[in-house]
This record gives C-alpha cells, structure tokens and sequence, in this order.
C-alpha cells in the first residue's frame, strides 16, 4: 500500500518575511516606472514623476504595488521545495485547524500558499499578504491586521483547490514560474493591455534568428521581476521573463 504524506507543521526558521518586504521596497523605489507601464498616471490624468520619490507610496500606488510584491513573494516561497503531498496534507491540518497559523511555525511554502490566496473581503487573493505576517500588526497597524480563523481556513480551502485543480494535464511546471504567470498575468491584463508574444531579429554565427523578446508585458515583467531574481540568485536559483511570457500566452499563438 502507498505511504500517505504527513503533514509538516514546524520549520525551525521562517525567512519569507524579511526578503518578501525587502522585495516590496525595491518595487517602491521603481513605483514610477513599474506603474507607468501598468498606466496608472495616465489613467488617473497624474503627470508621471520626473523621477522616483525617495519617500513612501500614496495609499493609491501602494495598492498597485502590494500585489506584486505578493506576487514576488508568493514564486520566492515557492522555490523552496517541498513535495506537493505533503504541502496538500499540511494545508489539510491548517483547514481543519486555522489557529495552527498563529504558531509562526510553519513551513514557508505553507504559509505563502496561505498568504497568496488569503482574502479580507472581496479583493484580490493576496492583496493582504502580508496579515499572514504576523508581526508586522503592531508596527503597521491600519495597514497589516490579524488574519481572522475564518478567512484563514477560507485561504486553505482556496490553496487546496488550486493545487489539486490548477495545473493543466499532462505538463508540470515550476511552482514559482506559474505563480508568477497567473498573477502578474492578471495584473498587466487589468491595465486593459493585452499581452503579446514578439519576436526579434538578432544575428548568431553569422546569421539572422529570431528570439522572443521585447513588447510592453515583456518589459514589464523585467522591471518587477529584479527583486526576486536578486533574491533568488543569491540562492543559485532563477525565473526568466522569457518563461513567463510563454505560460501566460500558452494558450494563444505566438506573434509573427
């Protein structure tokens, strides 16, 4: 008979917090560019900064941001390995019991699964990443709350449904790269752009060949995805923009 996965409740250390909120100030510090392509300003008649404001986000470009920077922070958790049956088991003890959230002991990739599909109300799954960051309550308080048992249950279920549910037949995908296809995806789709595979000419041995490269979600995607490709370089892993693009449009053609 097949061994059952066990849930895995406790990793002695939790370092999702402070690169995930390292992650956010890097795309802070790049807001103008980031949110000029997403079209912010122009949508709001907001002349575009000259350049990019040393002090903190207004409230309006803060909600932009948050749910990328969940985005990055969700694919840098996902790139710590953990066997899917055993995520699936310990999300599994999480839904039947929410308080164990509240021991701060559980494994990354449990927690961020939590994390990016955790809701207060109606808004995007993820936008309030950083309740599940408990600590942050009483340094942020009107910003981070205490992650109610019921929407932590709420997340679980969700989490589970997408693990068991999301993934198309017959292809497996790294976690963080279809992380970052689903969200950044949907976000660059709600600035109204559409997004487009191109291809480019460039020479090799002597020769015209094209590659994929360039187009506004291609840019896009490289100048968010620099905190997390910082972060994961320092631990020999990497997600590349060009990985992105092809998930997110899998299911059109590619650009002539």
């Amino acid at each position: 008979m097949p061994t059952l996965a066990k849930a895995r409740l406790i990793e002695p250390e939790s370092a999702w917090g402070a690169p995930s909120e390292k992650m956010y100030q890097e795309l802070c510090r790049d807001r103008r560019l980031i949110l000029t392509a997403l079209g912010f300003y122009a949508k709001r008649d907001l002349p575009s900064p000259e350049e990019d404001s040393e002090g903190a986000p207004t409230t309006d470009e803060e909600t932009e941001l948050l749910p990328i920077a969940g985005a990055l922070a969700a694919a840098a958790e996902a790139s710590t390995v953990m066997p899917t049956a055993v995520l699936v088991a310990t999300l599994k003890k999480v839904r039947a019991d929410p308080s164990l959230l509240m021991t701060r002991e559980l494994p990354q990739p449990v927690e961020w699964e939590i994390a990016c599909s955790y809701q207060r109300e109606n808004e995007p799954p993820g936008t309030h990443w950083r309740d599940i960051w408990g600590d942050q309550v009483a340094l942020l308080p009107g910003q981070v709350e205490q992650p109610t048992e019921a929407n932590i249950k709420k997340a679980a279920i969700s989490a589970l449904e997408q693990i068991q549910n999301g993934r198309k037949r017959g292809r497996t995908y790294n976690r963080a790269d279809q992380i970052l296809a689903d969200r950044l995806g949907e976000i660059f789709r709600g600035s109204g752009q559409p997004i487009r595979r191109s291809n480019e000419p460039v020479m090799r041995d002597g020769k015209v060949v094209y590659v994929e490269g360039g187009g506004p979600f291609y840019d896009f995607l490289e100048l968010v995805l620099k905190p997390l490709q910082g972060y994961l370089r320092e631990r020999g892993l990497q997600v590349t923009v060009a990985t992105i693009v092809r998930l997110v449009t899998d299911d059109f053609p590619p650009a002539k």
